[in-house]
């Protein structure tokens, strides 16, 4: 419904004017502050801050570029950065201390962004074309870092619970990566170079470790760890290679 309601608005600002910069900032509350900086067609923000103490801050430059910030509560920080074409971005904080960043450099490539919590920390960059990245953090002081160069790669990071880790790098074509994180100080590591590859990492439980690395093509690497201070490295070289680890205790 949100996405919804944002789309008709965008549209019915680009109707009103068709080769202008479009940006809507609303701030209610106490020392809120927001920076916008539009250079080119047709881009468009949104940035809603509620609460006390929140930064918001969005570049855009190019044509076509949206973005939507939104922050409810305290001292959350959203900087936003879009250079290229039809890049979209949303970020939504709904917390205290949270911080998030978001680097689109390139045409068509999309972020989603949601901290609910405290003090948690997400990073996006995206260089290419068509790249998705999605990163949900639920809890306290998680941290979720994504990177991505090339074209129609993805990348999937949930975390929910306190002070998880999560950092994910592809390079190349139609990668993807899925980190899932449920519990207490899990940290996940997922690192690709190629083409077609997927490291799946899922944690549900206390102090696990996953590190995953992928060099070549068409790899494929599934990692399970239930319950508690369980430990992985997974290397694999090569084209078609597969890995299937589960943990539990």
């Amino acid at each position: 419904m949100k996405k919804l309601i944002v789309c008709a608005f965008f549209a019915l600002g680009t109707v009103a004017f068709a080769q202008s910069n479009n940006d809507v900032t609303l701030q209610v509350g106490v020392d809120n502050s927001a920076i916008v900086d539009q250079d080119g067609l047709q881009n468009d923000n949104l940035i809603v801050q509620l609460g006390l103490s929140n930064h918001a801050e969005t570049t855009q430059e190019g044509w076509a570029n949206e973005n939507v910030t939104l922050s409810v509560g305290a001292l959350n920080e959203a900087y936003v950065d879009q250079e290229g074409w039809w890049n979209e971005n949303s970020t939504t904080q709904l917390g205290l201390s949270n911080v998030a960043y978001v680097d689109q450099l390139g045409v068509g490539n999309m972020n989603e962004q949601m901290q609910i919590g405290n003090g948690n920390y997400a990073e996006t960059t995206q260089v290419g074309f068509f790249n998705s990245t999605v990163q949900y953090q639920e809890g306290d002081m998680n941290s979720a870092t994504s990177e991505q160069d090339g074209s129609l790669n993805e990348v999937d990071q949930y975390q929910e619970g306190t002070l998880n880790v999560a950092y994910a790098s592809q390079t190349g074509d139609l990668n993807d990566i899925i980190q899932y994180q449920n519990g207490v100080g899990n940290d996940a590591y997922a690192l690709q170079m190629g083409d077609g590859n997927l490291i799946d990492q899922w944690q549900v439980g206390n102090g696990n470790s996953a590190t995953d690395i992928q060099l070549g093509n068409d790899n494929y690497s599934y990692i399970t760890q239930s319950g508690d201070t369980h430990t992985h490295l997974g290397v694999q070289l090569g084209n078609g290679n597969s890995m299937i680890v589960t943990q539990t205790n």
